[in-house]
């Protein structure tokens, strides 16, 4: 089962019955989408404030040209997922920061082609990176991008999972356009860390939604409600919420959210959130990962910085 970014539970309100089929094939399929660590190569001139860089030049142009956020989200996925393999140009792109940039170049190009009703064209691709890459070189990786992938373009996102776990919301709540947005906003934050870009997808919606269901007020949803609710999503997923893997799920989304947003995501306490060691990817991982018509007119401003 494909499940694609326009997606949002694409037929509205769905049969309980339907969710958990839907669920449960995202969860069978987020397997063959994971990436490991590929910076741990000791030769790599990548780093993790080289990806970020990356993913907010990418989410700039997708805002730039009104795409939507989770085409760069899914961009990002592609990206991550082609470094892992073993292709010439994933070697090449570990070891020069020029070769990297071309891939987030070709994997935008991908994302856009696939799940955008326009293709963004490869000439404006080319203008995007100022000339340093041509429109030929974007044409050609991309081929080379689409078979290291073995042509899987369709894995579930984190976003995904957030919107058909919140279907399961079937209680009446004056905040839940909160709860929609505060777990949305986490999943695109989590695209550009790049220390929960191993974990499965379903790991980072359980604990937005956490976090989201912990910060409506005490007075929005009754305490059995919000546990009820917690242990259906749980149920859907398999995932214990409480959980060590989860908890500094949470503790770095909710530290994202504060510096990205400029106010702190606060936690009534029903769903508590344990404070642990700062999780850095430093850490060991193995621990934790048991189970990141188009504007030209602003074209300058969202070129890539090749300096």
């Amino acid at each position: 089962m494909n499940v694609c970014p326009k997606d949002k539970v694409a037929a509205g309100k769905m049969m309980q019955d339907d969710l958990y089929c839907v669920l449960s094939a995202m969860l069978r399929q987020e397997k063959e989408y994971q990436c490991h660590d590929y910076l741990e190569f000791d030769d790599t001139r990548i780093d993790e404030t080289c990806r970020t860089k990356m993913a907010e030049w990418v989410f700039q142009v997708v805002d730039c040209t009104q795409l939507q956020r989770e085409t760069a989200s899914v961009s990002m996925m592609y990206l991550d997922r082609f470094m892992c393999t073993s292709s010439p140009s994933a070697k090449k792109a570990r070891l020069d920061r020029k070769e990297y940039q071309l891939v987030v170049l070709t994997t935008l190009y991908i994302a856009t082609k696939i799940f955008e009703p326009f293709a963004m064209d490869a000439s404006l691709v080319s203008r995007l990176s100022r000339g340093v890459h041509s429109e030929e070189e974007i044409i050609a990786l991309e081929y080379e991008i689409l078979v290291a992938l073995q042509w899987k373009v369709n894995g579930p996102t984190p976003l995904q999972f957030v919107n058909y776990l919140l279907e399961l919301f079937s209680t009446s709540c004056r905040d839940k356009a909160l709860l929609y947005g505060h777990s949305h906003f986490q999943t695109e934050l989590s695209i550009g860390d790049y220390t929960l870009m191993p974990l499965r997808r379903s790991v980072i919606a359980m604990a937005a939604i956490l976090n989201s269901l912990d910060n409506l007020p005490k007075d929005s949803l009754p305490l059995n409600e919000r546990i009820r609710y917690a242990e259906v999503i749980s149920m859907a997923t398999g995932l214990d919420i409480f959980s060590p893997v989860i908890n500094s799920v949470r503790i770095r989304l909710l530290d994202s959210f504060s510096r990205s947003s400029g106010y702190s995501l606060a936690q009534v306490g029903i769903l508590p959130v344990i404070e642990t060691k700062q999780w850095t990817a430093s850490n060991d991982k193995a621990t934790v990962i048991e189970d990141s018509p188009v504007c030209i007119i602003k074209e300058r401003a969202i070129s890539l910085d090749f300096d």
